[in-house]
């Protein structure tokens, strides 16, 4: 396991975190985030014996390109290099600023050459043969004192908390062995303006190799064009090869801007570089993710086997398989604002895997219809019924309803939708789709279905009207109906109530025609009722159907007279 001590940045969301704790509210609030501020500008002192190539590149805001610090002679630690990096204005005591730098294998056991150090009022010296000399504000760092940094080769983060106003920080390396060099990215603080959306996209990506169970030195992993994994292209990727050595380990580290909401997803698009192309997480056993927010591991490392995992074959050509991998939060939401995908760590020489894409999506949404999850529910004609997100996330996500699988148009926004019961359809299934995206954000959740399938409710259609005469305790009802009610239901008003008429609740239904039972004291009148069928298999019912019962005067007895 390799837990906390495989990321090198120390601290850094920690200290951010106090930093811009004033101001996360705010920025939460409009669905915007602190952004990196980068240093612009750039100064080197090198001698005979140093050099630094490409001196710009470490103040360009380009995570791509990189300096080189160069010191390939030296004796002791007489002969130094140094590279200023300054930012456009003065930066307050207790910003954290981060440093992103490469260290190769064979700089690792010399790390206490190596020294960051904050600096105020840079200034070409005259006296000191026109050097760039500074002012240090606070405290330097060897890279050495950073715990964990030792434990791998590659690309790094280190940050520091200043104890003073600063203008930039400078790298120095000195006291190192013969033919050194590292690569300098850049140097950055977080700022609340300008802000950007809470966006999926990783921002920046650190890549290496790691100790696992050989020397660093002895290490022949690699990771080539590890940002093509975070360029939003799926024509381009990163690739993490073994190499040669047994129990190598090779990592790609995946960044965001901002610390994850409860549920998200991290997606990210894979293929196999060795072999048959084919990709199986139960047998890939030297794949392990972890999550991370700053240098802080979020849960136990993810192996290829677990249930958090979800993997997926893309449409695409034999031998050339491409995979979705899905990876699910952890159960208990705690926030990550970063992916570690390391590769190796068992016998697996030659493995290769290449990333096309990874990012962040907002959590898949989880339906309930009616107030139960639920994907799909059957209800009767002339009702609807609420479709809702169980899983909602809070801050700045939109869900969207729709009609279409792809494409379309939203029919509302909202947490819950409800269909209004005439536009319903009885003959097919009525499936509506909905997805999440973030506020001003381009990326979005799948579109999950939700269905609602509609029974058609029987009806019935009386073809005469009732009619008996009074002191007679039956009427005949004819009538006709559809959808295969089985029983019937009959409610009388109060008039009929008082007369003696008995409702009735779920009587089977006798073909043709239904018999009305009359009271025989019924005084002679229209007596109201209303009359529902049932369908016994879908429990429908039909809309109630008001109806009357005629009770006739008995006529009178003729009276004969006979003469004789």
């Amino acid at each position: 396991m390799h837990g906390n001590k495989t990321l090198t940045t120390l601290y850094r969301y920690l200290a951010l975190l106090l930093c811009i704790a004033g101001i996360s509210g705010v920025a939460r609030a409009q669905c915007t985030y602190p952004v990196r501020r980068y240093a612009t500008s750039q100064q080197v002192n090198a001698g005979a014996l140093t050099s630094v190539t490409n001196p710009t590149n470490a103040a360009d805001g380009n995570i791509t390109t990189y300096s080189v610090i160069n010191r390939p002679l030296g004796v002791g630690s007489l002969i130094t290099v140094t590279q200023f990096l300054s930012f456009s204005s003065q930066i307050i005591s207790g910003t954290p600023v981060t440093v992103k730098v490469n260290i190769p294998a064979s700089l690792v056991a010399l790390l206490g050459g190596v020294t960051i150090q904050p600096f105020t009022g840079l200034k070409n010296d005259i006296s000191t043969g026109f050097t760039w000399q500074a002012t240090a504000a606070g405290s330097a760092t060897t890279l050495s004192s950073l715990v964990g940094v030792a434990n791998g080769a590659g690309d790094m983060e280190l940050t520091i908390t200043p104890t003073a106003n600063y203008d930039g920080v400078w790298v120095t390396m000195s006291g190192v062995a013969i033919g050194q060099s590292m690569n300098l990215y850049d140097a950055y603080v977080m700022q609340a303006t300008p802000a950007v959306a809470d966006c999926g996209t990783a921002l920046d990506v650190l890549s290496g190799v790691r100790a696992g169970g050989v020397s660093l030195v002895n290490a022949t992993g690699s990771v080539t064009n590890p940002t093509n994994a975070i360029d939003n292209s799926l024509s381009t990727y990163a690739t993490l090869n073994l190499g040669a050595q047994v129990l190598s380990e090779v990592y790609l580290t995946a960044i965001f801007n901002t610390p994850s909401q409860p549920g998200d997803v991290v997606r990210m698009i894979l293929q196999n570089n060795s072999g048959s192309g084919v990709i199986n997480l139960g047998a890939l056993s030297n794949f392990t993710i972890q999550l991370y927010n700053g240098s802080t591991a979020v849960g136990a490392p993810i192996l290829s086997n677990s249930t958090n995992l979800s993997l997926t074959l893309l449409p695409g050509t034999t031998g050339n398989e491409e995979y979705q991998l899905d990876i699910k939060s952890l159960p208990t939401g705690t926030a990550f604002d970063r992916v570690d995908i390391q590769l190796g760590g068992v016998a697996a020489v030659g493995t290769a895997l290449r990333i096309y894409d990874i990012k962040r999506l907002p959590a898949t949404p989880v339906t309930t219809i009616g107030g139960t999850v639920a994907a799909s529910q059957t209800i009767c004609q002339g009702s609807t019924a609420t479709l809702a997100i169980n899983n909602a996330q809070p801050n700045c996500t939109t869900y969207s309803w729709y009609s279409t699988a792809t494409g379309g148009t939203a029919i509302t926004t909202g947490t819950s939708y409800t269909p209004p019961a005439g536009s319903l359809s009885t003959t097919a299934a009525n499936t509506y789709y909905v997805q999440a995206s973030r506020t001003g954000c381009t990326e979005v959740s799948d579109r999950i279905p939700v269905t609602i399938n509609v029974n058609p409710a029987p009806t019935i259609t009386n073809s005469a009207i009732p009619r008996t005469c009074k002191g007679t305790t039956t009427a005949s009802m004819p009538y006709t109906s559809s959808n295969a009610p089985t029983s019937y239901s009959i409610v009388w008003d109060p008039p009929a109530i008082t007369a003696g008429f008995v409702n009735i609740t779920d009587a089977v239904l006798p073909p043709g025609a239904i018999t009305v039972a009359v009271p025989a004291g019924a005084a002679a009148g229209t007596y109201t009722g209303i009359i529902t069928v049932k369908n016994g298999t879908t429990t429908c019912s039909s809309t109630g159907l008001p109806f009357s019962v005629i009770v006739d005067t008995k006529p009178t007895q003729p009276v004969v007279n006979v003469t004789l």
